[in-house]
Parts: C-alpha cells; structure tokens; sequence
C-alpha cells in the first residue's frame, strides 16, 4: 500500500513540475521574444532617425552650396563690373560739328589743323618705348639712379655724331645682326621672353619723366657701359666715368687726354 503512495506521489509531482517547467519556458520564451520586437522596433526607430538627420545634413549641404555658388556668381559680376569700370576710357560725349560751328562761329580750326602733331606724338610714343626698353631690359634690377645712367648714355649717344639721332635708332643700332647690337636685348631673344609688369611699368614711367625734362647726368657724359662682372675689350680705351650699381660708364677720351696718354708698347 505504501509502495502505490509513492509511486502516485512521484507520479503526481512530475506531472506538475513538467506543467510548471513548460508554463515557465512558455513566459521566458514570449519575453524573448517581446525583447527582440521591442529591439526590432527601437533599431528601425534609430534607422529611420539616422535616415531623417542624413536627410536633413545633406538638404542643408546643398542649401549652402547654392548660396555659396550665388554668392561666387554675384562677386564674380561684380569683379567684371569694376575692371569695366577701370578699364573703359572716362570721355565725354562727342559733340557735333553743328554744335561746335554754333558755339565756336568757325572751322578755322578743322581747316588749319596740323596733322603734323598726330605723327609727332606717335613718334614720341616710340621713341618712349625704346627708352623704357633700355632701362628695364638693360637695367631693370638696379636702383633708380642706375637705370636713369643707362637712360643717359641712350641720351648721349643721341647727341653724339657718331650715332643715330633718335632713340630707337641708337637702341635698335645693330640689331638685325647676330653679332654687332649695340643693347644685348635687342638680338639675344629677350623682347620674346614675358616681362614683369611691374618693372616694366616703372621703367615706362621713368622713361616719360626722362623725356619730359626730369634727366640726371648720373653718367657723367658716358656713351658706354658694361656689366662689372665682364672685362670688353674697348674698356681700355675709353675714360671711365662712374660706377654705379653693378655697372661701369665710360665717355670717348677728349683729345687732350689723348695727347697726353703715355704711349704704349
């Protein structure tokens, strides 16, 4: 009797404990799997989130680069205006010959108009020219003393017999030679290589303040010059008159000096 006890006790309590171990793996098991809906949910939540703030970085990216692009678009303009606005020449508006012969009661002026001074300027111009190539090609590096004492030797050699009487003929002397220029930049290719504005335009500047009465004799009556790093042949022959900067200047010997010279061997 005891013995069937036992076995429907052991019997009774495994069922129950199989019903509670189930119930129990049942709960865990559906709170699992609310865990991984609730994960599920919070992931696609910080998806849709990371989706909305990428969406929104790359509205504002494009915002500011069409500002930006505006922006370039209304400096650029403005650039263009003001290089328009240099550029363009300040003249008035022409007035007409009715309004000229009105105001004015004749047209001596257009008859007895010399066209002389149109050509006059334009050579005025050239010879400006060949005087601001001198100093910039010739000594565009030295100090203004030393580039108007190569200014001066062009001047020289224009008052001397024994060169041509403008500017550009003694600059130019020699040219069309390979060998025989009297200015190396006149043969050597320099007037094809870029220059520096710069420079170039403080040489034109210079050249005009020469030509318009503003002339030093920095070189003391020279009709020659050479680099102090070369030693020409025709140095020995002349009188040195000045060196300045890194160039040496000489003036043809008076004939006194050239009666008084030693002779020589």
């Amino acid at each position: 009797m005891a013995g069937k006890r036992s076995s429907l006790l052991a019997s009774s309590t495994g069922d129950g404990w199989h019903k509670v171990n189930w119930t129990a793996r049942s709960l865990i098991a559906a709170g699992c799997v609310s865990v991984c809906l609730m994960m599920s949910a919070l992931s696609a939540t910080a998806s849709i989130d990371r989706a909305a703030e990428k969406d929104a970085e790359a509205a504002a990216l494009a915002e500011e680069a069409e500002l930006v692009a505006g922006l370039a678009d209304y400096l650029a303009a403005e650039t263009a205006n003001a290089r328009a606005a240099f550029e363009a020449p300040k003249l008035k508006d022409a007035r007409s010959t009715t309004e000229i012969v009105t105001r004015e009661g004749a047209i001596a002026d257009f008859v007895d108009f010399d066209f002389t001074q149109l050509v006059e300027a334009r050579v005025d111009a050239e010879e400006r020219k060949c005087l601001a190539q001198a100093i910039y090609y010739e000594a565009g590096t030295e100090s203004r003393i030393g580039q108007m004492a190569v200014a001066d030797v062009v001047l020289n050699r224009v008052k001397h017999p024994a060169y041509p009487d403008t500017i550009c003929g003694v600059v130019y002397e020699g040219s069309h030679r390979k060998t025989g220029c009297q200015f190396t930049f006149t043969c050597d290719g320099a007037l094809n290589r870029p220059v520096n504005k710069r420079r170039y335009e403080a040489a034109e500047e210079l050249a005009g303040a020469i030509l318009a009465g503003m002339r030093v004799p920095a070189s003391r009556n020279a009709t020659h010059y050479h680099a102090d790093y070369v030693e020409p042949s025709w140095a020995h022959t002349l009188t040195p008159t000045a060196t300045i900067g890194a160039h040496k200047f000489y003036r043809f010997p008076r004939r006194v000096e050239i009666a008084e010279a030693p002779a020589t061997m």
